[in-house]
């Protein structure tokens, strides 16, 4: 009979005291010393430590300055499956702490090579060890017996403590096995416990080295990638490579890689996902492009940049934060074109709506005061003051009174300033152009009756489209019954943009980092721009590096990150590409210095048709109207 054990102390330093009651008889007497030793010398009080064995022990003389949680299941061995459970119970239990616990010692004590091997896997796949937790083997086994715990120790921050005997002497040895190391290398000794010396470092080596930080053996690690604007993405021979090539990558993406593969002493691999996309999670649970590489441990590190949510952090894990963005959209300009309405572009709708005003204000004075004399109804000045605005001639009557005079002065005044004003701006305004930019908001394209939304291929972006259940971002996911909405791999971007998107009956919504190196990069071809990209930005987002959850390339990469980011290297690599800044800032305007035709007053000719219509149709009345009123 077997039963399952863990104890919590929530003080380390009493844990050799606790350690010697559950291991009587001095059962591997110098590896729990050499534990407790190492307890005591590198690792604070403050640290919480678990005690994981598989012996049948008693807990009944456990003692601890502030308690003992203990968990215990009994089973006839690791096949039954009750004391699987338990034992992936306790993984869990130890993963949960390991998340509100900085800092977090595990302690494993077994000689059964079954039950360390399953605690190995179980929690390797169940993602229970951080790098802040530390973690002892202890066990008498041989090493060549230890090969189910080769993935833990290697990729996790522990140590193995193995209990030998020399000379009819008991002694301690503790080995680091070497982060990507094959199962079958031998490990490194890195200190010994004896009772006569104590705890003795044998190398240069500290017990709980930083092994990912700087490798001491250069690994290959596999990189996914994904082509995103401005980077490269091909084949080349390479005799050294298993099929003879490899996977040339190119742009700021790869330079991050290059900076942390000199810095962390790696070399690395370029891997594409077979869909050629960043991922989306699958309703039956499984993920496709880098993402999927990463869940299935296809590839070691996404290098990004890689939008942070909270679907993708349930599977992997990310580094920290690098770059921040937001959403806007791009669409074609279709050249430049003419108001035909420009004439009234002179003067603003609010001094029109106050010339009218001014207009009413006068006639009312003048017919006010006039009513105020003894015989005039209404003043013989009235309609002058519409002759003024008309610029018509007024013929002064001697029998006027003086205050008509002023206020048809003053009006005379006002009316020459407006006119003069609105002469200069019409002459100015008859040579401009406009470049219409229509799609400045998300509202913008979808009250539009028919152009087409383009967005990113099993991306973040889509997933989030399709879950959403109410809002704007539901009206978006709807366009797609009316045939208004597609979805376009990173590859496919700049045929999209060349293709369909100039025209102006597409849009592209994405990364605003994204859009304007594509816009760059048309723009390096063609030399003009032919895009814009909408004012208001939405749906902002952080990116980063990507790897699998717990994985110590990224307690390592982010001890780097907040250096690049500080030194702004980050930022300079995303924008140091050709003709990046050039259509920033397109003009809606666009003065030309040729003759005015036609289609710059022809709007005036309409006003002035309509209203030769409309005195016709007066015309028309009046004669109707006249021989009946005779009548």
């Amino acid at each position: 009979m077997k039963s399952l054990l863990v104890v919590v102390l929530t003080a380390s330093c009493a844990w050799g005291a606790a350690s010697r009651s559950l291991l009587p008889g001095n059962t591997m007497a110098a590896a729990v010393a050499a534990c407790a030793s190492i307890l005591r010398t590198h690792s604070p009080c403050s640290h919480a430590t678990l005690l994981l064995t598989d012996g049948d022990k008693k807990v009944d003389a456990v003692q601890a300055p502030r308690g003992v949680t203990v968990f215990q299941a009994g089973a006839d061995g690791l096949n039954d499956n009750n004391t699987r459970t338990h034992l992936k119970e306790t993984v869990d239990d130890i993963r949960q702490m390991g998340e509100v616990r900085h800092c977090l010692v595990v302690v494993v004590v077994s000689d059964d090579p079954a039950f360390l091997a399953a605690f190995a896997h179980l929690s390797l796949t169940r993602h229970a060890l951080r790098w802040s937790t530390r973690i002892l083997v202890l066990t008498r086994l041989p090493l060549s017996h230890l090969d189910g715990l080769h993935g833990l120790l290697s990729t996790r921050n522990a140590m193995l403590l193995r209990e030998e005997e020399e000379g009819g002497i008991s002694k301690a040895e503790v080995y680091v096995w070497q982060p990507y190391s094959a199962a079958s290398s031998k490990p490194l000794r890195v200190a010994t416990w004896t009772t006569q010396g104590g705890l003795t470092l044998k190398s240069r080596m500290p017990l709980f080295p930083d092994k990912f930080y700087v490798f001491t053996s250069p690994p290959t690690l596999s990189v996914a990638v994904e082509l995103i604007p401005h980077h490269t993405l091909e084949w080349v021979p390479d005799s050294r490579a298993p099929d003879g090539r490899r996977l040339e990558y190119t742009g700021y993406a790869d330079n991050v890689v290059r900076y942390f593969a000199k810095a962390m002493n790696f070399s690395y691999r370029y891997v594409v996902s077979p869909e050629r996309t960043f991922g989306t999670k699958l309703p039956d649970g499984s993920w496709t492009g880098v993402v999927g590489m990463l869940v299935r441990e296809e590839a070691d590190f996404v290098p990004g940049p890689m939008i942070v949510n909270l679907v993708r952090r349930e599977a992997t894990g990310h580094t920290s934060v690098y770059a921040m963005q937001n959403v806007r959209i791009i669409n074609g300009l279709t050249g430049l074109q003419v108001d035909p309405w420009g004439f009234l572009l002179p003067l603003t709708a609010l001094v029109w709506a106050a010339t009218l005003a001014a207009l009413l204000g006068v006639l009312a004075i003048l017919n006010v005061l006039s009513s105020c004399l003894p015989s005039i109804a209404v003043s013989r000045s009235s309609f002058r003051s519409v002759r003024v605005l008309l610029q018509q001639d007024v013929v002064w009557h001697t029998e006027w009174w003086w205050w008509e005079r002023l206020v048809l002065g003053l009006w005379m005044m006002t009316v020459l300033v407006l006119a003069k004003s609105y002469a200069g701006n019409l002459m100015s305004l008859l040579a401009v152009r406009y470049m219409p930019q229509p799609f400045q908001t998300l509202r913008d394209v979808l009250d539009h009756p028919s152009v087409v939304m383009i967005w990113q291929k099993l991306s973040s972006y889509e997933q989030y489209i399709r879950s959403v259940e109410s809002g704007v971002f539901r009206e978006v996911a709807e366009l797609e019954k009316k045939g208004r909405l597609k979805f376009h791999t990173q590859a496919q971007y700049l045929t999209s943009l060349d293709k369909l998107v100039r025209a102006g009956d597409h849009a592209l919504v994405d990364a605003a980092i994204s859009l304007r190196s594509l816009i760059a990069l048309d723009f390096s071809q063609k030399g003009r721009c032919d895009f814009y990209i909408s004012r208001d930005g939405f749906m902002p987002s952080l990116a980063s590096m990507w790897s699998q959850k717990t994985n110590p390339l990224i307690h390592a990469f982010n001890k780097r990150i907040g250096r690049l980011n500080a030194q702004g290297l980050i930022s300079y690599w995303m924008e140091n590409v050709p003709n990046f800044t050039e259509c920033d800032n397109i003009p809606k305007k666009m003065l030309v210095t040729s003759s005015i035709s036609a289609s710059n007053i022809w709007g005036v000719f309409v006003l002035l048709g309509g209203g030769v219509v409309a005195g016709l149709a007066v015309w028309c009345l009046e004669v109707l109207v006249k021989p009946w009123k005779e009548h």
